[in-house]
């Protein structure tokens, strides 16, 4: 009988992380549940640590040769059996019921191949440092491009259709951690569902708990990554033709990018997120001199 619930979890060298959600995925969920860990770790610690929750048959574990989030979550998905894939990071500390729920929340939505929950950050100090997080204060429905324009949910608490990501040829294996552009996984997938005539939708009534914390030293590199990956996800439409996803770069470079340095110049501060604008700028010249396939808009070739 096919299983009706599915999650994904891929994992890189993060074996004490990774056993927390998988042991708080499986208290969470019943029977029908099935759990799929990908393992892209240098090393056998990782599958060493889950040895003790091997024995649940509701727990897969693959070991990929493979090289980035985009890869793995292919590789996940293309195993699993439900109809809608609950993707979280192995840094994540789920709710009991929470794959139930998301994909209870996407299959009651109509014409939505995506959906994102609130991302909160774990107790931490503000002071030292920062956590990646998605405060969304109100559920939201996005239908067309421009909705992008003012956020997005993250790859921490996400849903997708299996039978759209079929469709369209699964996750671009050049975004994401560990690709070609390594961030922005989530904006690449919304943004294709988007122009190809499917729904996002953004609940504000389910939450899962990031345990992600970074310096803000840390950060600074995290920024440079993330700003490269999304200068690449918005040259990529554009590259395949679709103009009216220019509101996005546009958006983003303006508002996001280059207005807080400015203000600071303005108010006297030293400006912040200069390195943001460079490597915006990088990531769309490097998207830009990509093919792009035209049916599943994912980037051809490496």
């Amino acid at each position: 009988m096919e299983r009706t619930l599915s999650a994904v979890v891929c994992t890189t060298n993060r074996p004490a992380p990774l056993v927390k959600i998988v042991t708080l995925l499986l208290e969470g969920e019943g029977d029908e549940f099935e759990l799929i860990v990908v393992d892209q770790s240098d090393g056998r610690e990782s599958e060493t640590a889950l040895a003790v929750l091997r024995n649940d048959p509701r727990l897969r574990y693959v070991r990929s040769s493979k090289r980035g989030k985009g890869a793995a979550l292919n590789e996940g998905v293309a195993l699993a059996r439900g109809p809608v894939v609950v993707c979280t990071d192995d840094d994540c500390l789920p709710p009991p019921g929470w794959v139930s729920a998301m994909t209870r929340t996407l299959l009651s939505q109509p014409q939505t191949a995506i959906v994102f929950c609130r991302v909160a950050p774990v107790v931490h100090d503000r002071t030292a440092g920062y956590v990646p997080a998605y405060e969304l204060t109100a559920s939201r429905r996005l239908r067309s491009i421009s909705d992008v324009c003012g956020g997005l949910g993250i790859g921490a608490g996400m849903a997708v259709h299996r039978e759209f990501l079929n469709s369209m040829g699964g996750f671009d294996e050049h975004f994401g951690p560990g690709g070609t552009f390594p961030s922005a996984d989530e904006w690449d997938i919304v943004i294709r569902a988007l122009l190809t005539g499917h729904q996002v939708y953004e609940t504000a009534d389910l939450t899962i708990v990031h345990d992600g914390f970074r310096t803000f030293a840390q950060g600074q590199a995290h920024a440079r990554r993330d700003w490269f990956a999304l200068g690449a996800v918005c040259a990529k439409p554009l590259r395949a033709g679709y103009w009216r996803a220019l509101c996005i770069p546009v958006w983003l470079f303006f508002a996001r990018a280059v207005l807080p340095p400015v203000v600071d110049a303005l108010c006297m501060r030293r400006p912040r997120g200069l390195g943001r604008i460079v490597a915006f700028c990088q990531g769309f010249a490097r998207g830009l001199g990509r093919r792009v396939d035209e049916r599943t808009l994912r980037f051809v070739g490496r």
